[in-house]
């Protein structure tokens, strides 16, 4: 159950989801997107987050007023949690989210171009510290769990639960003598599992484990608009949220950034740490080993 402040914003996520219901197709994916980051995540009452597209509609204006009641209702959710914190002040009008829809029809838009880049977090932990190796949803512990297909090893034909996938790690880390901890903390959607980082350091002749975790996608862009005189004029790089629109235009991947040559922590790097009794799907994150300088 989600703290008592938590829930304060629930009719936030319910009149958000209630407007992307006027977005989605009979399959419950967005109708028309134009360009789109990744596949929308339909989990009502909880919009997806991590969403970033430019969407395509026939008519803008009827959107207008459910979008005006999805912002009223977040205005009202913020000064709801926070008009008992120190220093909240009610005439501070307060930015809506960059994952709320908005509307972009005044702007003559002909081409957009996507920039993306990857953000991490990255953490080192000691010998006396116990280190999260596994994270999933609650929600997804009864369902079947997916296949990872570029997984050589996968059985394609096993059909196991999260739980099931979740349990059996456990008792594999528990057999290497790893330390095992289960969090069932109410106040998060997901249950982790944590090991020992002195019993990792030991199989592994390490000092201590850098853990690096996968935040999320920076989406940035430039927008190219065409001035009185039709020529194109290349906006400066804008974070691109979710924008609803009523035209047409041509979207352009940037090139992919190289690898930066300063990359200390990399898919497939020597001292990384794959621990296969765990389900890559499971997995929190990647480990790497750290060593004290010499």
């Amino acid at each position: 159950m989600a703290r008592k402040k938590d829930k304060l914003w629930l009719p936030f996520y319910n009149a958000l989801s209630s407007f992307y219901e006027l977005l989605l197709d009979d399959e419950r994916k967005i109708d028309y997107p134009i360009y789109q980051s990744k596949a929308y995540y339909d989990d009502p009452p909880f919009a997806d987050k991590h969403y970033r597209a430019v969407i395509y509609v026939l008519d803008t204006d009827v959107l207008r007023e459910p979008l005006e009641h999805v912002a009223k209702a977040f205005y009202a959710s913020h000064k709801a949690f926070y008009e008992n914190e120190k220093g909240y002040d009610a005439d501070v009008i307060p930015k809506l989210p960059i994952y709320v829809p908005r509307i972009v029809d005044g702007e003559k838009i002909v081409k957009m171009q996507v920039h993306e880049n990857k953000a991490h977090s990255s953490t080192n932990y000691k010998k006396d510290e116990m280190i999260p190796v596994i994270s999933v949803l609650k929600s997804k512990l009864t369902k079947i769990m997916d296949i990872d297909f570029d997984d050589k090893n996968a059985d394609r034909t096993a059909k196991i639960t999260y739980q099931e996938a979740l349990d059996s790690a456990v008792e594999a880390l528990r057999d290497n003598d790893y330390s095992v901890s289960v969090e069932h903390n109410e106040d998060t959607p997901y249950l982790i599992v944590n090991i020992d980082t002195a019993r990792l350091c030991d199989v592994y002749d390490c000092d201590s484990i850098q853990q690096r975790i996968f935040t999320g996608r920076q989406i940035r862009a430039n927008f190219f608009t065409q001035n009185n005189e039709g020529k194109l004029e290349r906006s400066t790089l804008k974070s691109v949220g979710v924008l609803i629109t009523d035209r047409r235009f041509s979207i352009v991947d940037s090139h992919q950034r190289s690898m930066r040559t300063d990359a200390i922590y990399t898919t497939g790097h020597p001292d990384e740490i794959v621990l296969e009794a765990i389900s890559p799907e499971l997995r929190s994150g990647r480990l790497y080993k750290k060593y004290k300088a010499k």
